[in-house]
């Protein structure tokens, strides 16, 4: 057997189920579509093989312990509603058990206990969107990138929360059996093998608030009032800083230009409004700053991968 089909999944208090449950039926899938000498051998452990409760309160008993696993081909660390954190003897045995892995894959917050590890360092990787700032700043040698549901870099692959977990065990199996193997199980599961739009649909919707309350006061002012005529000089003006001061500042602590806030605004007061309205996308786009639904497109292409009137058909 490919030393890389023997799977590893880690459990450990509080792990949410569907991060456990998720790539096991895509590994069981695979068996049954391979022949045998490609099948996948799925064990799950837990630090000392006892039993862990899931964070949805089902009990999962593991086949061992970190201790009685010789080899470890492919190791899945799932999520939990929390960032997980292992006792320290815990976190010493998971860590050998990472370092002897041939690759590592993680779902949502798991990809904060393999960044413990080292594993991560010098690496791409991605977490649950609502943690990728937190991701950041605990681990600075990560780049984090928060708008795909899939990052893969060398024998690494992370993945965002909930289904991501599905997709990241897809990625596995397809890099393993090719893509027609992946596109069965996906068909099969009824799920698409790649999202579209990744977690940008919901990472890029939310405008991460400044530490400096000039800069803060003037995110909301944005935010009141999209369709306002927002250049960098009529932001300055405002904010009462220079024009480069302000532009220094965006980079900063928010992490952009002034002009890729503003589009990032109006897509998110835009988005809300196709989503809990019926206005038309033409009046949307107007009232947001974009001035015509041809522009409004083009932002939510860019921000959000995703055009505006799919966007209300996938979460109105």
């Amino acid at each position: 057997m490919d030393e890389r089909r023997s799977v590893v999944i880690f459990l450990f208090d509080e792990v949410q189920s569907l991060g456990l449950s998720g790539p096991a039926d895509v590994f069981s899938c695979a068996n049954e579509v391979t022949s045998a000498s490609l099948r996948y051998d799925v064990r799950t452990a837990s630090h000392d093989g006892a039993a862990v409760r899931t964070s949805s309160g089902l009990t999962v008993i593991p086949d061992c312990g970190v201790a009685d696993i010789s080899d470890v081909g492919t190791l899945i660390v799932p999520n939990a509603d929390a960032i997980p954190a292992l006792e320290a003897e815990a976190a010493r045995a998971f860590g050998a058990l990472a370092g002897r892995a041939q690759r590592v894959a993680s779902v949502g917050t798991g990809a904060f206990l393999i960044a413990e590890t080292g594993v991560l360092d010098g690496r791409r990787a991605t977490t649950d969107w609502a943690l990728s700032d937190e991701l950041a700043r605990r681990f600075p040698d990560i780049t984090v990138d928060s708008r795909d549901t899939v990052v893969k870099d060398g024998h690494v692959t992370t993945a965002g929360g909930g289904t991501s977990a599905i997709e990241m065990a897809l990625t596995l199996v397809e890099e393993d059996l090719g893509p027609d193997v992946a596109q069965q199980i996906a068909q099969f599961l009824v799920i698409h093998l790649r999202k579209p739009g990744g977690q940008a649909q919901f990472a890029d919707a939310q405008l991460h608030e400044a530490r400096g309350l000039a800069l803060r006061q003037l995110q909301r002012q944005v935010q009141a009032d999209p369709g306002a005529d927002w250049t960098l000089r009529s932001m300055s003006l405002r904010a009462g800083l220079s024009e480069r001061h302000l532009s220094r500042q965006f980079r900063a602590e928010i992490g952009m230009t002034a002009r890729q806030y503003v589009e990032r605004a109006r897509v998110a007061v835009a988005s809300r409004q196709l989503i809990e309205t019926r206005q038309s996308a033409e009046l949307i786009a107007r009232e947001a700053g974009f001035g015509t639904e041809a522009t409004m497109r083009k932002s939510f292409l860019r921000v959000l991968q995703v055009a505006p009137l799919e966007y209300r058909r996938r979460f109105s």
